[in-house]
Formats: structure tokens, C-alpha cells, sequence
């Protein structure tokens, strides 16, 4: 009875912590130049979403009541940055809403997109579509895939108590 008065962990700051290594990912210069990711507002957002597609696929996949609580936390800490994004970028609170639903349904339309594609193991052709716009050169488009992979292997390789703790990694540290 008295496990049902505790309250549950919210995973605020945990996700916070997640998300600012995601940012840095996205940041890297590499998926721009070594990948062709477009190096526009879209084409950051778009990268920002397929690791976050793969944090919370990792997440997913272990199956335990927690990950359901980051990886909603995880999505609003995203979606408040973005609205605070749009609002440095001078766009009004008469236009948020709309930028705002526009960029979760791309959100939405990408995690199905993706969950599809890695299930039918043709993530290229997902990333071709969505992270690409559907053009982009194919050797890049394939390494960006098979990066994708990699980093998602890596993460399944995570303990998720030390995710949950708001450390994680996307790749090995270099020696």
C-alpha cells in the first residue's frame, strides 16, 4: 500500500542531461560533411529526431515501466526547447502554435517512418525520405543508415539504469 503513496520518478533533469547529448551529436560537423545531412534548421531538427528515434527505440526495447516515463519526458524536454528555439528565431506567439504542430506531427510521422523501416530493415530508405527529403547523394544516405545502426547497437550495449541516470553514450570514447 505504501509503494502506491511514492511518487514516481520523473526523469525531468535525466532527460535534460539525454537530450543536451543528443544536441551534441547533432552539432557534429561529420553528419554534415561526412553524411550530406542538410545543414539547415530542417535538416538539424531532422537529425535531432532520428537520435532521439534511436534513444527511445533503445529504451523501448528493454521493455521496463521506466522507459514509458523517460521517453515521455524526453519528448517534452525536446518540444519545450523547440518552442523556445522558434521564439528566439522571432517567431510570435501567434505563430508557435502552428510551428509547433507542424514540427510534432513530422516528429510523429518520423518515429512510425522509422520504427517501420527498422523492422523491414530498409532504414536507409526511410532516412532517404525524411532526413534527406527524398534526394541526397546514395553513398552518404547509406552511411548515415548504417551510422544510425551502429549507434543504435551501442546504445542496446547501455545499461539502462546508467541511461536512467542521464548518462549515455553514442559511441565509443576515443583512446
Amino acid at each position: 500500500m505504501f509503494g502506491l503513496l511514492k511518487s514516481k520518478k520523473s526523469y525531468q533533469q535525466v532527460a535534460r542531461d539525454v537530450y543536451a547529448q543528443i544536441l551534441r551529436q547533432v552539432r557534429q560537423p561529420r553528419y554534415y560533411e561526412e553524411c550530406g545531412v542538410p545543414d539547415t534548421f530542417d535538416g538539424r531538427f531532422d537529425l535531432m529526431v532520428v537520435f532521439i528515434f534511436l534513444v527511445l527505440q533503445r529504451m523501448i526495447e528493454e521493455g521496463r515501466e521506466e522507459a514509458v516515463a523517460f521517453n515521455q519526458r524526453l519528448f517534452d524536454v525536446c518540444f519545450s526547447d523547440m518552442d523556445q528555439t522558434l521564439r528566439e528565431m522571432g517567431i510570435g506567439d501567434m505563430g508557435i502554435p502552428k510551428h509547433m504542430r507542424k514540427m510534432m506531427k513530422a516528429f510523429n510521422g518520423r518515429m512510425h517512418a522509422y520504427e517501420t523501416a527498422l523492422a523491414d530493415g530498409d532504414f536507409a530508405q526511410a532516412l532517404r525520405k525524411n532526413l534527406y527529403g527524398g534526394a541526397g547523394d546514395e553513398k552518404k544516405i547509406a552511411k548515415m543508415a548504417a551510422k544510425a545502426l551502429e549507434i543504435l547497437d551501442f546504445l542496446k550495449d547501455q545499461d539502462m539504469d546508467v541511461i536512467l541516470s542521464g548518462q549515455i553514450a553514442f559511441e565509443k570514447e576515443a583512446a
